[in-house]
């Protein structure tokens, strides 16, 4: 039933303003629904609504105070028959006729709007209500006392949607006065609903302002709370050591969850003094302390927060460094390892280096191999114009300045055979010398 609510919210808030109809008019006819075997559960009872609004089909999803609708008995849910029940407001009375059959209830409502109403809020400036405002301004229980109470606190330009919204977030003058004594005089009506929505109230004011958060800008008090930022938590992590954090490093924190626990679980793995800005990197990349403890276990105890975080960014993992010692690279540094992953040194590739018969290549070379494409089939390619067995170093060479089996073939076909490994490198340098000197 929760996305009645929402669907209502919607429906009520894209209302065109131009909308008018003249007082003659002011009547609506359309079809309700209802699941009966949720009416006994509260004093409160929800109803879909549907209707065509000039050349527009509409849904409302409307929560009632029980008492509200004459006629309705809540606690009947077992029984089949005709219903009617009425809803009698300042705006306008909505009456109801029906089946209901066990848990469901449903039939056609008619609107009437009231003109007394109309003329009510033509008093107070509203001299241009459409039809369909009029109409939700029925649902959501607007009354001229609610709007002369909201414009005596200085609301006396705010549109019909607004008064609208309103009533559907809760915001009256009760709520005003206690925002302004608060602090917050003048909000303006976007800022008041939001506040209402995401649970900014006085008590939530006062108790960040006991942790020493006063004077917060109003978007800063609706992004604590759509953050999780509560007293609570600041004064978790004030026990911890981290106080006087910005309100940006606290939304920080939150989003990517640093929360105490983290933090003391951290501080039992080493880090126990590392700033917030560290505790946030290190939920980013995912520095965790059972990251920490798997690294000690491989031989890697007491890497810095730097080293942890390179080595999450790049993917250096428990398996993958299991997997290279496996592959006979069993005490590399961090910094070896961390290059490794950035060029693609994988244990696969040694495997195939090694069927290549390349053994025992160190690190360095490992990675040189890599960055300049010294790949197994390259290897095999050189093999097949003749070239066997040649040094890691040079094949490296070989592939830095584009010696490749297509270069042998070309030098081939004009009668340069039998080159040495160092010739091809110079011939491929000097590239117009065997140009010069064939025969």
């Amino acid at each position: 039933m929760k996305s009645l609510f929402a669907l209502a919210t919607m429906s009520l808030l894209l209302v065109p303003a131009a909308l008018k109809a003249p007082a003659q008019q002011r009547t609506i006819e359309g079809r309700w629904e209802a699941e009966a075997q949720y009416w006994d559960r509260e004093d409160r009872v929800q109803i879909q609504l549907r209707a065509e609004i000039e050349g527009d089909r509409i849904s409302y999803g409307t929560t009632f105070v029980a008492g509200e609708l004459a006629g309705l008995d809540l606690h009947q849910t077992d029984r089949s028959g005709p219903v009617h029940f009425e809803l009698e407001r300042e705006a306008g009375t909505v009456v109801f006729d029906g089946e209901q059959r066990g848990d469901e209830a449903w039939g056609e409502f008619v609107w009437t709007g009231s003109a007394e109403f109309l003329r009510g809020m033509e008093q107070l400036g509203y001299d241009d209500l459409s039809l369909r405002h009029h109409f939700s301004m029925t649902l959501q229980d607007v009354t001229t006392a609610f709007v002369q109470a909201m414009q005596e606190r200085g609301y006396q330009r705010v549109s019909a949607r607004d008064l609208i919204r309103f009533r559907i977030f809760g915001v009256d003058s009760e709520f005003v006065d206690e925002m302004a004594e608060a602090g917050y005089e003048d909000l303006s009506a976007r800022e008041l609903v939001r506040f209402r929505i995401h649970g900014v109230s006085v008590e939530y004011i006062e108790d960040l302002a006991q942790q020493g958060y006063r004077n917060l800008t109003e978007e800063d008090l609706v992004r604590f709370r759509i953050h999780g930022v509560s007293p609570e938590f600041i004064a978790e992590m004030g026990e911890l050591g981290y106080t006087n954090l910005s309100p940006d490093d606290l939304r920080r924190a939150r989003i990517h969850g640093v929360s105490p626990r983290f933090a003391r679980e951290m501080s039992e793995a080493g880090f126990d003094r590392v700033s917030l800005a560290d505790l946030v990197q290190f939920r980013i990349h995912g520095v965790s302390p059972e990251f920490i403890a798997d690294m000690a276990e491989l031989g890697y105890p007491g890497l810095s927060a730097d080293d942890l975080r390179r080595a999450r960014i790049h993917g250096v993992s428990v398996s993958f460094i299991r997997d290279m010692s496996e592959a006979g690279y069993d005490h590399l540094s961090m910094d070896d390892l961390v290059q490794f992953r950035i060029h693609g040194v994988s244990p696969e590739f040694v495997d195939e280096l090694k069927d290549a018969g390349y053994d025992d290549l160190s690190g360095r070379t490992l990675q040189r191999m890599r960055i300049h494409g010294v790949s197994p089939r390259f290897i095999r390619e050189m093999a097949e114009v003749g070239y066997e067995n040649i040094p890691a170093e040079t094949l490296i060479r070989m592939r830095i300045h584009n010696v490749d089996a297509d270069f042998v073939k070309e030098l081939e076909e004009h009668n340069f055979k039998d080159l040495s490994a160092e010739q091809l490198i110079e011939a491929k340098i000097h590239s117009g010398w065997w140009r010069r000197r064939r025969p």
